[in-house]
């Protein structure tokens, strides 16, 4: 059976040799932009960090996971040649601009979806390897069975997270950062809010994760064919990724790891191991206190040692030759490189001569390199004789070439690709309304909106006959395992109703509807904020879609209408989307409602919304509103209106005063439309 791949963070010189000197098999790291730890030092030259690495039989990965705007698209461009002049190995991609961006121009440098595009079952993934994907970074909310399924997928890689922290939400689907601070996480910037004291049923920090550790069914992912494992951790100081690869390589080598080092040099009170085993409860909730620093100052010091030198991880195969009166030989193989050196001419022997053992014993001493000797050769005439010393330095001169032949940077070929820039004509601007069910659903309502989207669950004919031509359904916009499966039933269902078109909001979604030829329109947490994206969404067969929030009015006003454009003007907005809900108690879901509060540190209330005990979604209690600047929404971009908590009437008064054009009466947001987000 294949090893898996030990992958470990660097987000900076200092993780980065900590890593490579630890065993890890390959590193991921960003440069200064477009990535999603923008607070880690990061780097600037790319090839001489991709030199290194190769020199040392680690491979790169590039993080390019951030969304990106309009206004960016020269700069992304740039970005992304860097990248491919490095040679890096992938590249982590997030934003669908990066991958129109990187198909386009420089098609030979592999891609890996992050994190950040929210694959969270089966379909996800055979719609990344479509899309030309050679890996996919699984969602680390996701258990046993449904990696076990995911990684069944065919023609591409996956990669889990084995160790580190873990986001409250969905990664992706995070806005809490960038709505309350306008720092947002999905451009790098998270600050991190949610590691404060939200609380909720008497439980206090309830948006807080204790870490992951998956370290000890590292043999079990790999039985189940995982390619890589994965350790979160580009913020954290190199003695944390030294413990990290360490411990990870020991159990994938069936050694027994030092997990209690592991969880004093950094834990937040322990580890869970929660939605790996769906056991989705309230111990899997932890805050770092004071007494998790101290131990970790207790074990900073070992930990270095683990890194003050090269880790020797790449095979040398040796041929020693001497000959009378010809310079002694030696060649060096290591995968597919060789190099040879010659030395000084040998001399006759007096006492004894050059034989197997005592040139394999020079040859071995390659410590301070990356490399050991897996096999030597002598090919030497009788009676000949060779210092010590002479095959010395021929050794450190061949080792010294192979680390030169292996570090040569390849380029992947680059070539500058057009930038969307035109569009069709702008469309009508129609009036969407997205309902949460079909009890908000009135006449009055109906008749506002051009386009009624319901949960598929709750379109029945009498629906569609009482509005004909209004309907279309809503694929859930998580979808774990075996719910894939349940929601094309339940798509499959409504076609036969002659369902026309489907609003779609996750890579899973969006396969569901390509199988049943649907049209598909994108919803506001796709993330869309850039003409490239639209592109690429095209291509996936979207007709139409909303631009994200985090998008500034006047950032609209420079993408290009390649497809119909739509965005949010009423909205609860989406803070997080959580699996592991922050209102469950001690007794589970048992006793909820199906709702509730959480409140934060001045006691202001968030509403919790829950979608069939499956996963649960945190709203902004302000909403966002646009009715009385409706005026200064780009033209040609539709209006969408999203309703979740409201009740039918409150829904027909919300579009009642929109059309009116007249303020909001209460607290309210204007997200991030009239400040553009960092």
């Amino acid at each position: 059976m294949k090893k898996a791949e030990i992958l470990a963070p660097a987000g900076g010189e200092a993780q980065l040799t900590a890593a490579v000197r630890s065993g890890a098999d390959a590193v991921y790291l960003g440069q200064k932009a477009f990535n999603a730890r923008m607070g880690a030092d990061n780097f600037d030259d790319l090839a001489a960090v991709v030199s290194f690495c190769h020199a040392r039989g680690v491979r790169v990965y590039v993080t390019f996971n951030t969304l990106w705007k309009q206004s960016e698209t020269g700069d992304a461009v740039r970005a992304l040649r860097k990248v491919a002049d490095s040679g890096a190995d992938a590249i982590l991609a997030a934003d669908m601009g990066t991958v129109f961006l990187a198909r386009k121009c420089c098609p030979g440098l592999p891609l890996h979806a992050s994190t950040q595009m929210t694959v969270t079952s089966a379909a996800g993934v055979r719609l990344m390897r479509d899309m030309g994907f050679s890996r996919c970074v699984l969602a680390r909310e996701m258990s046993r069975e449904e990696i076990r399924e995911a990684a069944r997928v065919e023609g591409i890689e996956t990669e889990v997270f084995v160790h580190g922290a873990l986001c409250m939400s969905l990664s992706g689907q995070c806005f809490l950062s960038s709505v309350l601070g306008g720092r947002s996480g999905n451009r790098g910037r998270c600050a991190q809010p949610c590691r404060l004291d939200f609380t909720s049923g008497g439980r206090e920090y309830v948006l807080s994760l204790k870490d992951l550790s998956l370290v000890d069914k590292i043999a079990e992912l790999e039985a189940m064919g995982v390619d890589s494992l994965k350790i979160e951790g580009r913020l954290k100081r190199p003695e944390y990724v030294s413990a990290a690869v360490t411990a990870c390589r020991m159990a994938r080598d069936g050694e027994k790891p030092d997990m209690d080092t592991l969880q004093k040099v950094f834990s937040r009170s322990g580890f869970t191991q929660g939605y790996y085993t769906a056991q989705r409860n309230a111990s899997m909730f932890g805050i770092r206190v004071k007494e998790d620093e101290e131990k970790s100052r207790e074990v900073l010091g070992a930990i270095r040692d683990n890194y003050r030198r090269e880790y020797p991880r790449l095979p040398l195969d040796a041929v020693f030759a001497t000959y009378p009166g010809e310079k002694a030989r030696l060649t060096f193989a290591c995968g597919d490189q060789t190099v040879s050196v010659q030395g000084p001419v040998p001399e006759r022997a007096e006492n004894r001569e050059l034989d197997e053992e005592n040139v394999r014993a020079v040859l071995e001493k390659l410590g301070g390199t990356a490399f050991y000797l897996r096999s030597s050769a002598l090919r030497a005439a009788p009676s000949l004789w060779l210092s010590a010393s002479d095959i010395g330095a021929m050794r450190r001169e061949a080792a010294g070439m192979m680390s030169e032949a292996l570090g040569r940077v390849a380029p992947h070929p680059f070539t500058p690709c057009a930038i969307p820039c035109g569009g069709k004509k702008a469309s009508p601007v129609l009036r969407r309304v997205f309902l949460a069910s079909r009890e908000q659903l009135t006449d009055e309502t109906a008749a506002f909106a051009d386009l009624v989207y319901l949960p598929l669950s709750q379109i029945s004919p009498d629906i569609i006959d009482h509005w004909p031509g209004k309907i279309h359904g809503r694929i859930d916009r998580v979808l774990f395992g075996a719910e894939e499966e349940n929601e094309r039933k339940v798509l499959r269902e409504k076609c036969l109703l002659e369902l026309k078109g489907v609003s779609v909001s996750s890579p899973a979604g969006i396969s569901l509807a390509k199988d049943e030829g649907l049209e598909m329109y994108g919803e506001c947490t796709l993330g869309i904020m850039n003409g490239c994206a639209l592109q690429q969404y095209a291509s996936l067969g979207l007709t139409g879609c909303d631009l994200t929030f985090e998008c500034a009015l006047d950032e609209m006003k420079q993408i290009p209408p390649l497809i119909s454009l739509g965005c949010a003007v009423y909205a609860h907005l989406p803070l997080m989307t959580f699996r592991s809900c922050p209102l469950r108690g001690k007794e589970g879901c048992g006793k909820c409602t199906g709702g509730g509060e959480v409140l934060d540190r001045y006691g202001l209330s968030f509403p919790v919304s829950c979608h069939q005990r499956r996963y649960s979604v945190m709203l902004n209690p302000q909403p966002l509103y646009m009715g009385d600047k409706a005026g200064l929404i780009p033209e040609g971009i539709s209006h969408s209106f999203y309703f979740t908590l409201e009740s039918a009437e409150e829904c027909a008064s919300v579009l009642r005063r929109f059309r009116s054009g007249r303020p909001w009466e209460g607290p309210f947001t204007r997200a991030l439309y009239l400040r553009p987000v960092r």
